[in-house]
């Protein structure tokens, strides 16, 4: 939760306070990940930050499962409304997560690094707001991991050429922009039957959300814009 609350500083900067002042409601286990309702009184008052989705990049090795799980917030209008825990496919029907002991806490960052996560001594307040991430990369720390960072802008400055969460926003936009307008082309040129077409789009929209699928697509679109810069020079 400390985790979260640092990672989602910037997004949901009262998510600390939320998680201190909140009850776990239905609690259940996916089979291979899990979903805790979490209540948070509907009187205490919230920060000006008010998204709704889901949102977070804080992993963890849990149990005796080999590839760690993700872990998100889920929010309404800025108010936190329950904790996912996803295994990527990795089954845990046989896990307690009420009880299980947890290790190697780390966050991922735009460029798809493990980042080891330190408890700060606090949360500082965000200044800005920066874009929102969903399920960005996920790899199993491996080897030694860089430490959190405590100012993001002047790192983000000292590597201009890497892609920013704001680049990942914008071509998970343009796939799914891309996989709705391929669905309707479908059906009116093709004749493919609506149904099929929304389930094929649906299916393709959650598979470019995964993180190596994102990542890359990512990759890709970096080189072959290197490769139009070559090109023009």
């Amino acid at each position: 939760m400390a985790a979260l609350a640092w990672d989602l500083r910037h997004i949901a900067p009262d998510l600390a306070g939320q998680f201190e002042q909140s009850a776990p409601g239905a609690r259940r286990n996916t089979g291979s990940g899990l979903l805790t309702q979490t209540l948070v009184s509907s009187r205490r008052p919230l920060s000006a930050a008010r998204e709704t989705g889901r949102f977070g990049t804080v992993h963890a090795m849990v149990g005796t499962l080999p590839d760690p799980v993700a872990f998100q917030v889920e929010l309404l209008n800025g108010r936190l409304v329950a904790l996912h825990g996803d295994a990527y496919g990795q089954d845990t029907r046989g896990i307690d997560f009420e009880r299980v002991g947890f290790e190697q806490v780390f966050t991922v960052n735009a460029n798809g690094q493990s980042v080891l996560f330190e408890a700060p001594t606090a949360i500082p307040a965000a200044t800005t707001t920066p874009p929102l991430r969903h399920f960005p990369a996920a790899p199993r720390p491996t080897g030694a991991v860089s430490t959190p960072s405590t100012a993001p802008a002047a790192e983000t400055a000292a590597t201009p050429d890497l892609p920013s969460p704001e680049d990942g926003v914008s071509v998970l936009i343009g796939l799914w922009v891309m996989i709705a307008a391929a669905a309707v082309l479908a059906v009116l040129i093709f004749g493919i039957p609506a149904i099929g077409a929304v389930i094929v789009a649906v299916w393709l929209a959650a598979a470019v959300r995964r993180p190596k699928v994102l990542a890359a697509i990512q990759r890709g679109l970096a080189a072959w814009k290197a490769a139009r810069a070559v090109e023009r020079a």
